[in-house]
């Protein structure tokens, strides 16, 4: 929302001056630039509004008509011609109180079965939209592959720019929790390609190399922890807030067998779509899928496990997850990516190389996989850098 009651609030703000009290001593008056240093004590004064009908919703007994958040407001209602009732008189009482509605930033999103005819819903004659979970998944992961691709353009002409990809990739996880894997995985892809390009990988590349070398957390695992820390600042709240009851109404809809918020986050907890994958195998397929695919990523990845990070008190240590000191000290971009190419086993060497199988040939032994060159030992980066005694490197 916007109008002349909000403008005449920021004027107010900023015309505030301060003073710091020691004692019986002041300080000389300041402002702030960095926003309300006592908290917004002037704005609650224009929300006196009262929407309650019998359509308001109730959890663990207390009725809830509309949120609001500085220049945001919520309509709560559990049936469509409940909530354009709510929308009328909103609708009127901003015209009293000379406030403007932004109908085209205004959206509608309902819980539940989808109804067989979508309603339409309209502030005076200004139609809102309609949304679903799926386009908000949709649209966040195409604004984040869009920031990628600019950042990484322009890069290549002006030099680093600080990246404001994570804000799309995390916007809303903390209730919109991750129960479709193929909707998730939209986002997460982003997350992958973008720094993958960032370091020079190629597609094929080790996942757990991406992470390992930036300290990046995967998205799955950030979503997760961003949750949890909603759910640890629920229950902390006191038990006649509205934060605390909507969390009291999930559980107890969760232990009547019912969808909620609360049960979604426990299936995030406890399951995963590798795991829900391996449901119905059985254990020795189960048990050799993951020797192997331990066994491969160990072998493209073992130099990772070997570096260590330069630490505080002039020794090294090992870091598992962190922003490699090489990645900052190595200024020549296709001098970084190349050692980031062999330190993650993306390399051309035939120690990798003669991994992949295709039409024309099968998987080669690791012992059989020689030195194109001196013939005598397996191709690796640490035989071509520092053993070969060829000329041909």
């Amino acid at each position: 929302m916007s109008g002349k009651l909000f403008d005449w609030i920021r004027m107010i703000y900023a015309l505030m001056q301060y003073k710091v009290r020691h004692q019986n001593e002041f300080s000389d008056p300041f402002g702030a630039d960095i926003g309300i240093m006592i908290g917004d004590t002037l704005s609650p004064e224009f929300w006196i509004l009262s929407h309650q009908t019998a359509d308001d919703i109730e959890l663990m007994g207390m009725l809830i008509s509309h949120l609001e958040q500085v220049d945001d407001l919520l309509l709560l209602a559990l049936l469509p011609e409940g909530l354009q009732c709510k929308m009328d008189i909103f609708y009127q009482w901003c015209q009293v109180n000379f406030l403007i509605i932004n109908a085209i930033k205004s959206g509608i999103s309902y819980h539940g079965p989808a109804p067989a005819i979508m309603p339409v819903f309209r502030f005076a004659i200004a139609q809102v939209f309609s949304s679903l979970i799926k386009p908000h998944i949709v649209e966040k992961a195409q604004k984040a592959r869009k920031t990628a691709h600019a950042v990484l353009h322009v890069e290549s002409m002006i030099g680093t720019l600080p990246v404001h990809e994570d804000p799309h990739l995390i916007y809303g996880c903390r209730v919109t929790l991750k129960t479709s894997s193929q909707l998730f995985d939209l986002l997460f892809d982003v997350q992958k390609a973008f720094f993958r390009h960032l370091l020079g990988l190629s597609k094929t590349s080790i996942k757990a190399a991406i992470f390992l070398e930036t300290g990046i957390m995967p998205l799955q695992f950030c979503w997760l922890i961003l949750a949890l820390c909603s759910l640890s600042y629920f229950l902390k709240r006191p038990a006649d807030t509205y934060v605390r009851a909507v969390l009291n109404e999930s559980i107890s809809l969760h232990t009547q067998g019912k969808c909620s918020w609360f049960g979604d986050l426990k299936i995030n907890i406890t399951r995963s779509a590798e795991v829900d994958y391996f449901r119905y195998c059985p254990k020795k397929v189960i048990s050799s899928l993951c020797r192997n695919e331990l066994e491969r990523v160990d072998k493209r990845s073992y130099l990772l496990k070997l570096h260590q990070e330069p630490h505080e008190n002039g020794g090294s240590k090992y870091c598992t997850m962190w922003l490699r000191q090489y990645l900052k000290d190595i200024q020549n971009a296709q001098h970084r990516k190349a050692l980031t190419h062999l330190l993650s086993g993306d390399h051309p060497l035939a120690v990798v190389h003669l991994t992949w199988t295709d039409n024309h040939r099968i998987q080669v032994p690791h012992d059989e996989r020689v030195c194109q060159f001196c013939k005598r030992a397996v191709e690796t980066p640490e035989h071509a850098l520092l053993e070969c005694t060829t000329n041909h490197w």
